[in-house]
């Protein structure tokens, strides 16, 4: 069942629906009334520029129904509370969608042989730059001793996002989870491919619904399975977004959440002896005193990033405008002519 505040945004003839699935320009919207098969207008496509513009899973629609045929037409995309994306790979400037409307974005790692507290700063400073709550899920702890040791490395980086450590195979800190479910709630879990995402999702489901491969008895780790974003309720209500595994994750409008995960850096930049101190040589640098060398490279490693996907960003934004108003300056002499 949709949630009825945002159902009402809706009125006929029109019906509310939420993108449960998305196969390049079709998708799979879940209504009141069922699961249908969906296509964006005409109109919404001309008018509609950028990837993050289009309906994403998570998203809420108006479709229309055509009784006489089986696809509906998505006229409109309603207002998000969020969305979470990526940079593209290979110096691409577009933004990947990932999923929208989240109430909790699940940074999954495995703890045996995946877990990298750097990967972890990664993902967290990119939920923070589009506002997305965000919590770490330690998975596969039943296949490591000393589980504690993994958990306080996590709970180091992690700030105020809750940590939780899980064993889909024993259910061994399943519970944790619980306060992140329920009626009207939409968590989702992404990280790198074999993690157990999707084995999560099946033991929350209590049915194996989504394909799990073995586990790698040399690696202690699954492959890869999930080859799309999917959206699944449970029974309770809540909404679980599983996503593919994702080998690259380029950071996108970012320079805020390496503030907002880097906040001990932050602070001791206050009392650095110059204020436009770039924290690299200059004399009395509260920062590179006040923090060890780890979290020093990491925090320089990812501004330096985010800044330079910000001058990338912005540079080819000032070209594209360039290029728009040299099209309309050339079509306008055209028409003097």
């Amino acid at each position: 069942m949709l949630q009825q505040n945002i159902a009402a945004l809706v009125e006929p003839p029109f019906e509310c629906g939420r993108i449960v699935s998305q196969d390049r320009g079709s998708y799979v919207v879940a209504t009141n009334h069922g699961e249908i098969r969906a296509e964006v207008t005409g109109a919404f496509r001309y008018t509609t520029d950028v990837a993050t513009d289009f309906p994403i899973v998570g998203d809420y629609v108006a479709v229309l129904l055509n009784p006489n045929t089986d696809i509906a037409m998505i006229h409109r995309l309603l207002p998000r509370k969020n969305l979470f994306a990526r940079r593209g790979i290979y110096g691409s400037v577009e933004l990947q969608p990932i999923a929208a409307n989240l109430d909790t974005l699940f940074i999954t790692v495995a703890v045996n042989r995946d877990f990298n507290v750097r990967r972890l700063e990664r993902y967290m400073v990119a939920a923070a730059g589009f506002d997305v709550p965000c919590a770490i899920a330690l998975t596969k702890i039943d296949l490591v001793e000393g589980a504690d040791t993994y958990i306080n490395a996590a709970r180091a980086v992690a700030g105020k996002n809750p940590v939780v450590a899980l064993s889909a195979v024993d259910g061994k800190g399943m519970k944790e989870l619980l306060p992140f479910l329920g009626a009207d709630k939409t968590i989702a879990f992404v990280g790198s491919s074999g993690v157990g995402k999707s084995t999560l999702i099946n033991t929350l489901l209590q049915e194996k619904r989504l394909t799990v491969s073995a586990i790698s008895s040399q690696l202690q780790k699954g492959r890869h399975t999930t080859t799309r974003r999917l959206l699944i309720q449970l029974a309770d209500g809540t909404s679980i977004i599983d996503t593919p595994g994702m080998r690259e994750f380029a950071l996108a409008d970012a320079e805020n959440g390496v503030n907002s995960v880097f906040s001990e850096v932050m602070k001791l930049s206050q009392e650095c002896r110059f204020r436009d101190c770039k924290h690299q040589s200059e004399p009395g640098c509260a920062v590179r005193e006040g923090v060890d060398v780890e979290t020093y490279s990491s925090w320089n490693k990812l501004e330096r990033e985010a800044a330079y996907e910000t001058r990338k960003t912005d540079r080819f934004a000032a070209e594209a405008e360039k290029s728009k108003w040299k099209a309309i300056h050339k079509a306008n002499r055209q028409r003097r002519r």
